[in-house]
């Protein structure tokens, strides 16, 4: 599942909801959509435990429901936990931050954690981007420990040219290891009416 795009799931999706039978919104015009939102795509190559998908029904379903339907229709990997129902026309959720984890290679604990002591230390750490902007990884960093060989971070949402996880990564001389040996999850993504 973490090789699934995140418009692949869209798609995805989309037929999913179809298998359900749920009565959900359409957009329209002449190729009408599901109205549903991500709050957050997650990034190819992590797992998401916990990812939030927002759905507009045409009519009332209890939440019990919505997770048994949508259950039904999925597939090994994808499980839905749990439904919330909110009122029409309440304003859509922000993502504000996700909590990531990773195990890293044993070897590198000790030199990880003099990093990580470092990184928090400044004020400000800019770095380059794959695309080529400038941006402060510190600045994204809420949390940042290593328990064991467990990394956990907690990297900030904003609206402009942000750093990710791999910004992190870089910082701590780990990025040669994504994808080999460090396989991200994201735990969680915090909402703004989480905060």
């Amino acid at each position: 599942m973490r090789y699934i795009g995140h418009r692949d799931l869209l798609r995805t999706m989309e037929r999913l909801l179809r298998r359900s039978q749920l009565p959900v919104s359409m957009s329209e015009g002449f190729h009408p959509k599901v109205r549903m939102s991500f709050p957050s795509a997650l990034a190819l190559g992590v797992a998401g435990e916990e990812e939030v998908v927002e759905l507009d029904l045409s009519e009332s379903v209890t939440a019990d429901e919505v997770v048994q339907r949508l259950n039904e229709a999925s597939w090994p990997g994808l499980a839905f936990h749990s439904a919330i129902p909110v009122h029409a026309g309440r304003k859509k959720t922000a993502h504000v931050a996700s909590v990531f984890e990773m195990e890293i290679p044993g070897g590198l604990a000790e030199i990880t954690a003099q990093k990580i002591a470092l990184f928090l230390a400044e004020s400000t750490v800019m770095v380059v981007k794959n695309n080529g902007k400038s941006v402060d990884a510190r600045a994204a960093v809420n949390k940042l420990t290593l328990d064991g060989n467990c990394l956990q971070m907690e990297l900030a949402a904003t609206t402009g040219a942000d750093a990710g996880f791999r910004e992190v990564l870089d910082m701590l001389g780990l990025r040669e290891h994504l994808f080999r040996t460090i396989f991200p999850i994201r735990r969680k993504v915090l909402l703004s009416d989480q905060q």
